[in-house]
């Protein structure tokens, strides 16, 4: 059972007074790197990321879709980390046809196809789903759809920049699939649909961090600037906390 109260997270929740440069970063290096390092990857995600347009389809569209997107991903023992991407592609989708319809399964089968291609840790071929002959007819339509720009900011980013600073892979492998799990237990929670990337991200690494009892692993400092830039991050936090307690009481 986890307790309500903040305990260890609340540590975080305080103001910056770090300088940053504009460089233009999409993704987390495949290296260690240095707090200052990350901060940066920190802003310009967010900078990119509050640059991509704002979504118009109704929150319950958007959460019936994720359910129905998560239910293949079980089916088909697919990763959470794959389940993440393709519903970050499916909902920039939805927006970019403004569906506001249930959608035919072969098109959440295609996200999770482009999904795949994009992770690091899946093989595409040795997944039986993905043998469908109109897979990749629906995967060039949604990529036309986005102007092939499927390769979006998800709180994957924000996870795998933070951990840079983790160098025991035992742990970093058990912070990641922990955080994983929260985070599409948010994504698949209807209070939590339309909050920001780094809101989610932040808010499950710091749970995980409770929960496996390893809160020395993130500096704090990793928070500064979101908070510095953002005034309802903390209350993000907040919110998004109480909900995984919520949940994970049940």
């Amino acid at each position: 059972m986890i307790s309500t109260p903040i305990s260890c997270t609340s540590d975080y929740y305080s103001g910056s007074d770090f300088d940053y440069d504009d460089d233009v970063v999409k993704a987390a290096p495949q290296h260690h790197c240095s707090l200052n390092d990350t901060n940066i990857i920190l802003q310009t995600l967010i900078q990119n990321q509050y640059q991509q347009s704002s979504s118009n389809i109704s929150s319950t569209n958007k959460i019936q879709q994720s359910i129905q997107l998560l239910k293949l991903v079980q089916e088909y023992d697919l990763s959470n980390e794959i389940f993440i991407r393709a519903n970050a592609i499916l909902h920039k989708f939805l927006l970019s046809t403004k569906c506001v319809n249930n959608i035919d399964v072969s098109i959440l089968i295609a996200c999770l196809s482009l999904s795949t291609k994009l992770s690091q840790h899946s093989t595409h071929s040795s997944i039986p789903l993905f043998n469908s002959d109109s897979l990749i007819l629906n995967e060039n339509m949604i990529c036309n759809a986005l102007e092939w720009d499927i390769d979006m900011i998800t709180p994957i980013n924000y996870i795998e920049a933070m951990l840079l600073h983790v160098t025991d892979s035992s742990i970093k492998a058990r912070v990641r699939e922990l955080t994983y799990e929260l985070i599409v237990l948010c994504l698949t929670d209807v209070r939590c649909i339309d909050l920001s990337s780094d809101s989610l991200a932040m808010s499950c690494l710091l749970m995980t961090s409770e929960l496996l009892d390893c809160c020395e692993i993130i500096p704090k400092q990793i928070f500064l600037y979101i908070q510095d830039k953002n005034s309802l991050f903390e209350t993000s936090l907040i919110f998004i906390r109480q909900i995984l307690v919520n949940i994970l009481q049940k």
